[in-house]
């Protein structure tokens, strides 16, 4: 990584390079900017140069935006890939959505472009993660909801709001500026209608969409199952405190998404995050002060998950109140009432984990002072446990 981000602008037309020197001429103080004619000419630049952000049309004659991004993604996993196109069909969509970071339509704005390239700057640790893992029985339901006929955006959101690891993924899709449109998108079922239930299929079958978790490894399948159930009742109990309010999607995808930066380490990094599990399981039995799995991940991995989830989501362009919400997920402090994203996923993780267990927090059991809740709160936490005692389990 040098000192001034490199940016490659790659097109096979010539004056389309030129008006994009002028137009980001402006940032020359700030930026390295490289300009290729062409997929060959760009992988030679890149040879002599890796880039931190790669820009590319998407039809070129020889080889395309696609095939381009392709090479990149194997050869320079920490390079963020954006695809600047005005020529896309649904055909192509589900192709270019696995490999691009960011799919930026033509023209853009001199400030559309920017702001793209300035979020994903900085994100080279992160570029690299092409997939989260998600549990077997997810993968296989949500095939089957895909494939039948009559398969709906409710029907294939419903599936997939049950798995943190396939929501972030297309939230991360929708929320390419060439769906969202200027704004950000945090609901599931939402996601998935702007971006069509053909075009979600195209994502799985190509398996890019999500990966079957490997269970034979370091990991076991129980940790995955855990993890999975106290992000869904998270995320329900999320709803029920922000319900009728203008802030309840953001707050119940947070809740869904808040621990996905365990899923990133499991992915990534998957003995050392074992053996941090480890560790922390058996520092209940040390007395140690702090035996939450940060303080953990942060003495063997030099990182925790709160940090790199939430950057991971910034990364994807989620919606602030997502991001900072699953920042803050782990916070200690006792809250009384859930008036924002933030205090209603810290609130319910809380809960979650006094009921079914810790995923992440202090080893013996989490305490909440259920007495210091508002009414409001308290009628959410009960509305949960009731429901959870008439759900076969």
């Amino acid at each position: 990584m040098t000192a001034r981000p490199c940016i490659l602008f790659v097109d096979d037309e010539p004056r389309i390079l030129a008006g994009l020197r002028r137009m980001l001429r402006v940032h020359r103080d700030r930026w390295d900017m490289c300009f290729a004619d062409g997929g060959e000419e760009a992988l030679a630049a890149m040879q002599e140069r890796p880039c931190d952000v790669i820009v590319s049309d998407y039809r070129m004659p020889g080889m395309d935006g696609a095939q381009l991004l392709e090479r990149v993604r194997d050869r320079y996993p920490r390079t963020a890939r954006v695809i600047l196109s005005g020529q896309t069909d649904e055909a192509n969509l589900p192709r270019i959505m696995a490999l691009a970071h960011e799919f930026l339509t033509k023209p853009s704005t001199p400030e559309q472009l920017t702001a793209a390239i300035e979020r994903l700057i900085g994100g080279g640790d992160r570029a690299g993660i092409q997939a989260l893992p998600s549990p077997p029985a997810v993968l296989v339901e949500l095939i089957h909801a895909l494939q039948s006929d009559d398969a709906s955006a409710r029907s294939v959101g419903d599936v997939i709001e049950g798995d943190p690891a396939a929501s972030a993924k297309v939230l991360q899709l929708v929320n390419s500026s060439g769906y969202a449109i200027g704004r950000r998108v945090s609901d599931v079922g939402q996601a998935v209608a702007m971006l069509g239930v053909h075009t979600v299929r195209g994502l799985v079958m190509m398996h890019d969409l999500i990966r079957t978790f490997d269970v034979s490894g370091d990991l076991p399948v129980t940790w995955m199952d855990a993890l999975t159930m106290h992000s869904v009742e998270t995320s329900r109990l999320c709803r029920m405190m922000a319900a009728g309010t203008d802030w309840e999607n953001p707050a119940a995808t947070a809740g869904l998404l808040h621990e996905v930066g365990q899923l990133v380490l499991a992915s990534s990094r998957p003995r050392e995050f074992a053996r941090t599990l480890k560790v922390w399981r058996e520092s209940a039995t040390e007395e140690r002060e702090d035996t939450s799995l940060c303080a953990a991940e942060a003495a063997i991995l030099d990182a925790c998950h709160t940090d790199i989830g939430a950057d991971l989501l910034r990364y994807w362009g989620l919606p602030d109140p997502v991001v900072d919400a699953v920042l803050g997920h782990a916070a200690t402090e006792q809250l009384a009432a859930a008036v924002d994203p933030r205090t209603a996923v810290a609130l319910a993780h809380r809960v979650v984990e006094a009921d079914l267990g810790p995923v992440c927090g202090m080893l013996g059991g989490a305490e909440v002072d259920e007495e210091a809740l508002d009414e409001r709160a308290r009628a959410a936490v009960s509305r949960w446990r009731w429901e959870r005692s008439r759900t076969p389990r």
